[in-house]
């Protein structure tokens, strides 16, 4: 009886019944990783929160969304595995698994690799430069997408020897046509490494001065007083001289009054020593800087030049205190009632009277 049943059941059926079975389990397989993603995500990411030492909520981590979408990709290829599919289809599917592979790994890692990222906190960045530290992302991010493109190009069995001479003859050509871009570049690295202006800093390079208001690898932005907005490429800044005012502790103040000739010795002497009486109560000023010294007898006038240093270095603040010092010093002169002199000509005019026409 049982002979006959077997007997009535042929291959091609028996084969049809495992076909079913195969669609079914690799089915299975599909909802059970598409279910279970957002638990085998986190599982993962417990794991690297152990190793870090660092405890971080799953739903921040930057990783987390990619994970659980790379996990339902893993579940659909486990599950073509069990399919019965030939060589060819089956091949093509696990080149097609290793590429994915390849670019999630890459994209996991340039996410990590990022100046806000503990991983990078952690171990890459030894620099406190918001700058640096983005810089160096950059560089990591293009090295890592370069690398992973090589290994998908070999991957699918291109000649990269072929290639990398056709690069070679190309980069002659493309490195003679951006000279400029890339010594703007390399200049913008020395910028950033040797720091000799941040942003916020007030600086001058040749012919302009400004706030800084960024700071990129091929240029520096900086403000100017009437609020314009100057693009200076990195390889002029380091070619020419960088004044950083924010760099000094103090200002130079240098004045020059300029006395009617009128003006009697008595009257010089008290007036310079009231300048300097003032001058010294100000605690804006710096003490024993101010200098106050009769300076010549000019063509016009009798010259009384007055220096000192102002304790501000910011370039508004030093301005106020500078006002506020010629304020002083223009009281100080309508007290003493002295003149400002200032050019003037004498015209004498020939008579002409007994000429003879």
């Amino acid at each position: 009886m049982l002979d006959s049943i077997l007997s009535n059941i042929n291959k091609q059926q028996i084969l049809d019944f495992a076909n079913i079975f195969y669609i079914q389990i690799s089915i299975a397989i599909v909802i059970v990783f598409f279910v279970f993603r957002s638990l085998f995500a986190k599982t993962i990411l417990g794991i690297i929160d152990l190793f870090l030492k660092k405890k971080q909520k799953t739903s921040d981590n930057p990783i987390y969304k990619p994970l659980k979408k790379f996990i339902i990709i893993v579940g659909i290829y486990l599950a073509s595995l069990i399919l019965p599919l030939n060589e060819k289809v089956s091949y093509i599917i696990t080149e097609i698994f290793k590429i994915i592979v390849i670019l999630f790994v890459t994209n996991i890692l340039t996410i990590l690799v990022d100046k806000d990222s503990i991983l990078f906190k952690k171990f890459l960045s030894n620099s406190k430069n918001e700058i640096v530290n983005s810089f160096i992302c950059k560089i990591t991010r293009v090295i890592l997408w370069i690398l992973s493109f090589i290994v998908i190009f070999k991957e699918l069995g291109f000649d990269l020897t072929g290639l990398a001479a056709g690069l070679g003859v190309g980069s002659v050509i493309i490195s003679l046509a951006a000279q400029d871009t890339v010594k703007s570049l390399l200049s913008g690295v020395t910028i950033l490494t040797e720091k000799p202006f941040e942003i916020g800093d007030w600086i001058k390079v040749g012919n302009y001065q400004g706030t800084v208001l960024d700071i990129t690898f091929k240029s520096t932005r900086i403000k100017a007083n009437d609020n314009t907005i100057i693009t200076i490429p990195n390889s002029i800044i380091t070619e020419e001289y960088v004044v950083n005012w924010n760099k000094l502790k103090s200002r130079r103040f240098d004045c020059t009054l300029n006395l009617h000739m009128d003006t009697t010795s008595d009257q010089i002497r008290n007036l310079m020593e009231k300048i300097k009486l003032v001058l010294n109560n100000n605690d804006k000023i710096e003490e024993d800087s101010v200098n106050v010294v009769f300076d010549e007898i000019a063509a016009y006038s009798i010259d009384i030049r007055i220096f000192l240093y102002i304790k501000e270095a910011d370039y508004i603040k030093y301005l106020k205190v500078k006002e506020q010092i010629h304020l002083d010093l223009m009281e100080i002169i309508d007290k003493e009632n002295i003149e400002l002199a200032y050019p003037t000509q004498t015209i004498y005019l020939g008579n002409n009277e007994g000429k003879e026409e």
